[in-house]
């Protein structure tokens, strides 16, 4: 296990951010304080789109506080580099008994946090017949759990200065709705969390873990990647957390080829949070990123039916809105057709207008079809639609063809990769997607924040472009899924499919 890092010159304080970084990426904290020369130049670049969403961000919390807070008195602590000045104006200011405060400072040991609003409440405490309550404005629609943590983190700030837990927290979500949150539901793994983070932070290089957050959030993705590669580390093995790899280590296995050849049975008993099963699992995937090949762990039968639709849905988390479903249709004798509906705009009624034009083409669907799409999303999507913009018999139905080829994926088939997304599986069958300005969900995303800015036609043409090559690789998998994953098999690197 590796030791102490030599001390860091950043900044000593544990804060919210360190808890959003550690949540994604529990190496990000660690590498932002104690990466080598070397390490430091496969630390990813912020993008222009990140950059922007962090502006938005801001400007979306600006907005909300001034329309919600408009003609109250509400104090504003100015922000500089000297966490110990600003948490002194910001404590004069509580103990004056400010209604609301606006990005005061908080400071208590090594812990440091910049709530976004301290709003008093009455109630006894060390400032007075008062106490302050932590609130933050996000551009979410629910509380993630990252905001759960920097919650309760505020909270806890709060009591050590106040003497007094704070009677309760919330957040402002994106439709300016107050949702509120007990950290006392989660005080137990809180105070785990913490004790790893703050462990981290003082110089312990975390366990080696990688995760989809490492690349797609966090900057250091390359690096774990390469870490992980380097010491054959069972974090390379996917869909285990940190609960089961921490658990593996303590029985000594702790390399891909350990997993590959432990044997299952031998650990009966003794593996918290690993069934027998798991660990069956765990090593067919160790034994296949060893060998490079695919195992068929059991058949796959699809439901059939000739008229196939595969479909996919684009969102913007930050508007939270949809605004393109695809489908692709396929009848035997006719060519395959991609049909799109598209909303080029953020607000909530066109996106009900889109709603609506989908539903009524599915009373145009023939009676027997089958739906394939890939993971749960366009199911949960489909039901915030509904709740938001109305229902009909005709999508109850198409609900019920509905099939997620993931599950097939995941629990059939063991494939040599890391991760099972869509893009990792479909182009390691061999599919290609097209798109040079749009290639992933989350640079759709983007693109459509810039067209609503632009109204560039062009833009939406990519976005469009790449929804349809999703369904296509969802058409590739399901076709792979029926020809090859129809018995139980293993398929050595010289795969049929690339012959």
């Amino acid at each position: 296990m590796p030791g102490p890092a030599k001390k860091s010159a950043a900044s000593p304080y544990v804060t919210a951010t360190d808890i959003y970084k550690y949540i994604q990426c529990p190496h990000w904290p660690y590498y932002e304080r104690y990466a080598s020369p070397a390490e430091k130049k496969l630390k990813r670049a912020q993008t222009p789109a990140e950059i922007a969403r962090q502006e938005d961000g801001i400007a979306h919390e600006a907005e909300t506080v001034a329309a919600l807070f408009s003609g109250q008195e509400v104090k504003r602590v100015p922000e500089t580099a000297d966490l110990e000045k600003d948490f002194a104006q910001t404590l004069e200011c509580m103990k004056k008994g400010a209604p609301l405060i606006y990005h005061g400072t908080l400071v208590s040991g090594e812990w440091a946090g910049r709530p976004d609003i301290l709003a008093r409440r009455e109630g006894e405490s060390d400032l007075g017949a008062w106490h302050y309550v932590p609130i933050d404005v996000k551009s979410t629609h629910d509380i993630e759990k990252y905001q759960k943590f920097q919650l309760a983190f505020y909270a806890a700030l709060l009591e050590r200065i106040q003497a007094r837990a704070p009677s309760e927290t919330a957040i402002y979500n994106s439709d300016r709705e107050c949702l509120y949150f007990d950290p006392a539901d989660i005080a137990e793994e809180f105070a785990g969390f913490m004790k790893d983070l703050e462990t981290s932070i003082h110089g312990k290089k975390p366990e080696l873990v990688l995760r989809k957050g490492c690349y797609d959030v966090g900057p250091w993705g390359n690096l774990c990647e390469r870490s992980a590669k380097e010491a054959d580390d069972i974090a390379l093995l996917y869909n285990v957390n940190v609960t089961k790899l921490k658990t593996l280590r303590e029985l000594g296995i702790r390399t891909i080829a350990d997993a590959a050849e432990m044997d299952p049975l031998a650990f009966t008993g003794e593996t918290k949070g690993l069934t027998l099963h798991s660990l069956d699992t765990i090593k067919l995937q160790a034994q296949a990123l060893k060998s490079g090949s695919v195992i068929i762990r059991k058949p796959v039968e699809l439901p059939a039916a000739e008229y196939e639709i595969h479909f996919d849905i684009e969102s913007s988390p930050p508007h939270g809105i949809d605004y393109l479903y695809g489908l692709l249709i396929r009848e035997p004798g006719k060519k395959d057709e991609y049909v799109r509906f598209v909303s080029r705009s953020s607000s909530e009624d066109a996106e009900g207008e889109m709603w609506r034009r989908f539903l009524a083409w599915l009373e145009t669907l023939p009676p027997e079809y089958v739906v394939y799409h890939y993971s749960p999303y366009e199911l949960t999507r489909l039901k915030t639609l509904e709740n938001r913009h109305g229902t009909s018999h005709w999508l109850d139905l198409f609900r019920s063809h509905m099939v997620d080829l993931s599950i097939y994926v995941k629990h059939n088939v063991t494939f040599p990769l890391y991760f099972y997304g869509l893009k990792h599986v479909a182009k390691f069958l061999g599919f290609s997607w097209r798109g040079a300005l749009v290639k992933s969900g989350g640079e759709s995303v983007d693109q459509f924040a810039k067209f609503l800015e632009t109204s560039d036609e062009a833009i939406i043409k990519a976005i469009i472009d790449y929804n349809e090559d999703d369904v296509r690789a969802t058409a590739h998998l399901k076709d792979w899924l029926a020809r090859y994953a129809r018995e139980q098999m293993v398929y050595e690197k010289t795969y049929p499919w690339n012959v």
